[in-house]
C-alpha cells in the first residue's frame, strides 16, 4: 500500500563530533572536581553508549505500510498494538507518525515520513484502521531532539 525508505541516523560533521567530545570531557572533569564521580561515569558510558548504538543502526530504514500493519526494517507492528495514531507536523510539513500503543509501558513509536509519499492519503488510510489523535504540534523534547541531531 504505502511504502519509504528513511535514514536511520543522522548526519553529524567533525564539528559535531568536536562538541560533543568537549561537552563529555567538561562533565566528567566538573565530576571529578566537585567530586561527583558517579556523573563522570554516567556521563563517559552515555557517550560510549550513543556512539556504540549509532555505529551498529543500519543506515536506511524501509517502512511499509500494509493491511495488517507497519514494518519498519525487520520489525512488524500490527494495528491492534495501537490505539491511536498521530502525524507530527515541523514547520507544517508532516515529519513523522506517532504511534500510541495500547499497553501502557509499552513504548510510542515515531515513524519518520518521506516527502515522496503523500501525507493526505496516508492519514486518510491510518483513519480508516485507528482513532487519530489531533495533537499535532511537535513537543520540546522533540524540537531539542531535532537541534541536538539527535
Amino acid at each position: 500500500m504505502f511504502s519509504w525508505s528513511f535514514a536511520s541516523r543522522p548526519y553529524h560533521s567533525a564539528s559535531w563530533y568536536l562538541v560533543a567530545i568537549i561537552v563529555v570531557l567538561m562533565l566528567v572533569v566538573y565530576g571529578i572536581v566537585e567530586w561527583l564521580y558517579l556523573m563522570s561515569v554516567v556521563s563517559f558510558l552515555f557517550a560510549g553508549v550513543y556512539l556504540l548504538m549509532e555505529n551498529n543502526s543500519t543506515p536506511v530504514l524501509q517502512v511499509n505500510v500494509t493491511e495488517r500493519g507497519f514494518q519498519v526494517g525487520g520489525s512488524f507492528y500490527e494495528y491492534g498494538q495501537f490505539s491511536r495514531f498521530a502525524m507530527v507536523s515541523r514547520d507544517n510539513i508532516p515529519a513523522f507518525i506517532r504511534l500510541y500503543p495500547v499497553r501502557r509501558l509499552s513504548p510510542i513509536i515515531d515513524i519518520p515520513l518521506s516527502p515522496e509519499i503523500s501525507s493526505t492519503d496516508l492519514r486518510a488510510y491510518l483513519a480508516s484502521v485507528m482513532e487519530e489523535e489531533h495533537n499535532n504540534t511537535i513537543s520540546n523534547a522533540d524540537a531539542l531532539i531535532h537541534a541536538m541531531k539527535l
